[in-house]
């Protein structure tokens, strides 16, 4: 060690910190430590104040690597060391006495050990981290007690997947690694903000292959430390197969997670060394009873709640009451994570436990049958959750219904694909009309999945109720021929079913779908008679749908003020039931309604707050909605940047949505920006100009391919174009080119669009 001396510079320093200067038998580290400086820090607030700290966690999260660093940062505070006692090794509990007084450097006694022990550390000021407890957890326990009853300077720090359960005992629960969430497109360095990917970085780079993460890897890199639930041994495992796979091609092959996950550092324990390893050694660990649920708690996607885990996992075998005892039992464990959701506790199992757990599963034999009785509890919640939406506030009905998704989507996949009782699978497709979470096409999707494979065994309340949700998502993506249809065959099989709130609804979609389609007469016909129907029921929340309809048809009928009385009304209707994102969808009604009144100020306006506040929503067709509006707006005020900026990025929202009105209204904004604006070169201009007539011939294509109607702001906007391309073209060439556009393809109208 030399120190460079010179006229300014300090010459007496503290002595350095070093592990070989004082008492332990720490090992050496070998590697970083990352993404844990705020573990480190709680770890040395508990033991100021508690003996007995114990870090748990599922495997591979790095409880060794914490307690390590953490005994290191604390040497200077144990004037008497600092000693570790590696317990992973032990296949006899008798060990662990004879390994803690040799590690306290206490050698043969014939007095009895704990005793020796406790006198030893008496008073002494040192810390004992006992390392993997899980397995011996018997034997620890009594020697800590100990220690905790009668040496209060000592402390003591140990790892294990499950408590010790001691008086006096402080758990630290060591999580995952942060991980970058799913939705978000990251660059290298913002990726490497994430203690994952920094952690899966530093060992690739150091595995040999000159790894540097690169933005266009960082996408895949944050895909591979989601899916490894940003376990640390998983990360490590997985990065040092880049030598051999791109970040791309590791991703893609972690379904083959057991047999690409091996070869870890060979001078670690051999459960250490493979992913298959490591979950085996807590699978064998367990009980058989434990076992059992722990299999079939795999049928789950990914989170569940208690009452759902019993009435499905329950058998022959295992009672409701046992399920809860067994659960608690692999909470303890670390093999099931609990996580506060709302107002309740929800389950799950990190990816890679899950994916032992279902294969596991499957070779029981039992695969089938848990499927089917998980299909039947979700249709039975989903039936639940339906009944509660008339009567519920929207954060209420969203706790309930939210955390379900993935098993709702797993339950149809089953039943609808050939798997299970059909029936059941009509049922969660029917009940699952409202669930704004899933894309309205998505939820098209199954509803079309299940009428398709609708028959004599089909109950009439389920075909009735199909019927509607067809008709519902029809008029969501504007299909509105479709939608008119449906309704009207849900119409009828409700009368028959003498169910007077099924009918009314289905009513209520009949009289939207004609007011699209232009039969303003006869659809505010329809939709009186519902309105008349949810009152007489006090159907709060769908009156408050039915006046919004009417303002609607008011609105349609040039009638400005009407509309606003009707929008008004369901406002103040929408507020009270706590329907947020239909009052949100209010607000840009009542910008359309400024701009029917030649304000297009207030209309920008309106319409840009009804946007910021709908977007936290998540929910595409509105956001698509909105941006689509305000396109229109934008451009009526010759804000043409503006326009085009919210036009393109409407029209990936509504692509993403399935809504293919929305999609030709977008096309439309953005051949209006290209026709409308006059600050390009001559030579720029006459493209724009040309591309803008036939992207207007395709959009009149499609919609009548759509069988929709331009509303009142898309009209007046396609009249103005349409007298700026005869102007600047000719009608005789203005005709030409938009009937090139009616051959367009989508793919190459966007593209066309996309390039103005």
């Amino acid at each position: 060690m030399y120190q460079l001396v010179g006229p300014e510079l300090r010459r007496n320093f503290p002595a350095l910190s070093s592990l070989d200067e004082l008492p332990n038998n720490l090992p050496c580290r070998l590697t970083s430590f990352i993404g844990r400086d705020d573990v480190l820090s709680e770890i040395r607030t508990l033991m100021e104040s508690s003996v007995l700290v114990t870090l748990v966690g599922a495997g591979g999260v790095g409880k060794t690597r914490c307690a390590l660093q953490a005994g290191a940062d604390l040497l200077e505070a144990m004037p008497d060391g600092v000693w570790l006692v590696e317990m992973a090794a032990f296949a006899d509990p008798a060990f662990v006495q004879s390994a803690s007084a040799q590690a306290l450097g206490l050698g043969e006694s014939t007095r009895h050990v704990p005793d020796a022990i406790v006198t030893h550390l008496k008073r002494k000021r040192a810390l004992l981290v006992l390392d993997n407890c899980e397995h011996v957890i018997g034997e620890v326990r009594s020697i800590v007690a100990a220690i905790v009853r009668h040496c209060p300077e000592a402390r003591i720090l140990a790892t294990s997947r499950e408590t010790l359960n001691i008086a006096g005992e402080r758990v630290l629960r060591i999580p995952s690694l942060t991980v970058p969430a799913g939705n978000r497109a990251l660059t290298a360095h913002a990726a490497l903000e994430y203690g994952a990917v920094a952690l899966f970085a530093e060992r690739a780079g150091a595995s040999g292959s000159r790894f540097t993460l690169s933005d266009d890897d960082a996408p895949f890199v944050a895909e591979i430390c989601r899916r490894l639930d940003g376990i640390p041994l998983a990360l490590e495992l997985a990065a040092a197969k880049v030598k051999v796979l791109t970040p791309r091609g590791l991703a893609r092959r972690l379904d083959e997670r057991f047999r690409l996950l091996t070869g870890g550092d060979r001078a670690a324990l051999p459960r250490q060394q493979t992913m298959l390893a490591l979950i085996d050694w807590s699978y064998d660990h367990l009980s058989s009873v434990e076992q059992n649920l722990f299999r079939r708690l795999s049928i789950f996607e990914p989170s569940f709640s208690l009452d759902v885990a019993g009435q499905v996992c329950a058998g022959a075998t295992l009672d409701e009451l046992a399920v809860l005892d067994l659960l608690s039992s692999l909470v303890d464990k670390s093999l099931v994570q609990a996580e506060p959701v709302g107002g309740e506790i929800r389950y799950r199992l990190l990816e890679s436990t899950r994916q032992y757990a279902r294969e596991k599963l499957l070779a029981s034999g039992e695969s089938d049958a848990l499927a089917r009785a998980h299909a039947s509890a979700y249709a039975q919640l989903a039936e639940r959750v339906e009944g509660a939406w008339p009567t519920s506030a929207d954060r209420t009905w969203d706790e309930l219904a939210g955390p379900e998704v993935d098993n709702w989507r797993a339950a149809m996949a089953f039943t609808l694909k050939g798997g299970g009782d059909v029936v059941v699978g009509q049922r969660l497709a029917g009940a699952l009309r409202r669930g704004w979470w899933y894309s309205a096409g998505e939820r098209q999707r199954w509803v079309r999945r299940a009428l398709e494979q609708a028959g004599d065994a089909t109950p009439p309340g389920v075909m009735a109720k199909l019927e509607l949700a067809e008709a519902t998502l029809a008029v969501t993506l504007g299909q509105y021929t479709l939608a008119q249809s449906a309704a009207e065959r849900a119409v009828s099989r409700y009368r028959e079913l003498d169910d007077r709130p099924g009918m009314a609804e289905a009513e209520r979609y009949a009289g939207l779908a004609l007011l699209f389609l232009g039969r303003l007469a006869e659809g505010e016909v329809r939709l009186k008679a519902a309105l008349a129907c949810f009152r007489k029921l006090g159907a709060l929340k769908l009156t408050g749908g039915a006046l919004r309809d009417l303002a609607y048809a008011r609105g349609f009928a040039g009638d400005v003020a009407g509309a606003r009385t009707f929008f008004a009304d369901a406002l103040t209707i929408f507020k009270a039931t706590g329907a947020e994102r239909a009052a949100g969808s209010v607000a840009a009604d009542l910008a359309e309604v400024a701009f029917r009144d030649g304000d297009a100020e207030t209309a920008v306006r309106t319409a840009t707050e009804a946007l910021a506040a709908w977007r936290p929503h998540g929910d595409a067709r509105s956001t698509a909605l909105h941006l689509n509006n305000l396109a229109a707006y934008l451009v009526a005020l010759g804000r043409y940047d503006e326009a085009r900026a919210n036009a393109r990025e409407a029209l990936a929202v509504s692509r993403s949505a399935g809504h293919e009105v929305h999609v030709a209204f977008v096309l439309q904004h953005l051949a209006a920006v290209a026709a409308l604006r006059d600050d390009r070169p001559a030579e720029s201009a006459r493209s724009g100009l040309s591309c803008a007539a036939s992207l207007l011939g395709y959009v009149d294509a499609r919609l009548a391919a759509l069988e929709a109607l331009r509303e009142y702001t898309e009209q007046q906007e396609y009249d103005r174009v349409g007298r700026a391309l005869a102007s600047a073209l000719g009608s005789r060439e203005q005709v030409q080119l938009m009937d090139q556009g009616r051959e367009w393809s989508e793919e190459q109208a966007i593209s066309a669009a996309l390039a103005l």
